[in-house]
């Protein structure tokens, strides 16, 4: 028994060799995304172009994620900073180093999982610094509460968290399966697409990819971004949980990881430390600095 289970070891460390999952340095991102790991991951760095994680998060050491993710909210971030410049995008919560629960979320556990914090300006249409993650009512202004009750009043930012969606669907990085927001944001968003001519395939996909989660806060403080399993990770366990929506033609036949025995305990044994954020060099825009 123990002479099979070394040659069925040996035949699934070469299987996932020759998908070129494990060993070559790239991430990966196993099982669904509230019960799983992450290995190689990429580090977010605290702060770049037109982003930046908040104290309060960045004391949490949840910056970690897969190379698409992290590429993703990169890429993001500068876009929005192109098409809008002055603003900061806030990133929250990533994923542990090696992935794995946390005692902030249920997911979040496999490099696939962002908190966004939305955009907001002032009652003189300036952008505000993303310290807080401010509740938004349904006429777009912030909640009052115990932490901000003294502070200016302040508005979602339509522009801005319009083109974040934008950027963060018609994106080279990663495809996106959910973008977790409240229900009332998601239609400022949307009319305000509708009324910059935006084009209706953009429109179309914010509209399925925009949801309130059914299971949790209806979001009306943070953007939830999802995305789904790289093809190589979804072979070897990485699971897309829920619905395929936009993107399901292209993965409704995937090739999955049963097909490969003791992947897990294999997986786990070679996990390894990964702490240099670096985007994917083949995509068309410049890659984060080692840091």
């Amino acid at each position: 028994m123990a002479v099979r289970l070394i040659v069925l070891a040996a035949v699934a460390m070469l299987g996932c060799a020759s998908l070129g999952a494990v060993d070559d340095g790239t991430s990966v991102s196993y099982g669904p995304s509230n019960a799983g790991i992450l290995l190689n991951p990429a580090q977010l760095p605290v702060r770049g172009d037109g982003y930046l994680i908040p104290e309060r998060w960045a004391k949490r050491g949840l910056r970690y994620g897969t190379d698409e993710a992290v590429a993703l909210i990169v890429h993001a971030a500068r876009e929005v900073d192109a098409g809008k410049p002055g603003g900061t995008l806030g990133v929250g919560d990533l994923s542990p180093r090696r992935g794995g629960p946390s005692a902030w979320h249920r997911s979040h556990q496999t490099g696939r999982d962002i908190d966004l914090i939305y955009f907001a300006v002032d009652d003189r249409g300036r952008p505000v610094e993303p310290e807080y993650m401010h509740r938004f009512g349904r006429d777009g202004v912030v909640v009052r509460n115990s932490e901000n009750g003294e502070a200016p009043v302040l508005r979602f930012d339509v522009e801005r968290n319009w083109l974040l969606v934008k950027a963060l669907i018609d994106n080279p990085v990663a495809d996106v399966q959910w973008i977790f927001v409240a229900d009332w944001l998601k239609q400022l968003m949307l009319d305000h697409a509708k009324e910059r001519g935006e084009p209706t395939h953009v429109v179309l996909a914010a509209s399925y990819l925009l949801a309130q989660p059914g299971d949790s806060l209806p979001h009306d403080d943070h953007m939830h971004l999802r995305v789904y399993c790289a093809p190589t990770d979804r072979i070897i366990g990485c699971s897309d949980r829920g619905s395929f929506r936009w993107h399901k033609r292209d993965r409704k036949y995937v090739v999955r990881y049963s097909a490969v025995p003791y992947v897990e305990p294999l997986l786990r044994l070679l996990a390894k430390q990964r702490i240099t954020a670096l985007a994917l060099s083949a995509l068309p825009f410049p890659g984060l600095v080692a840091r």
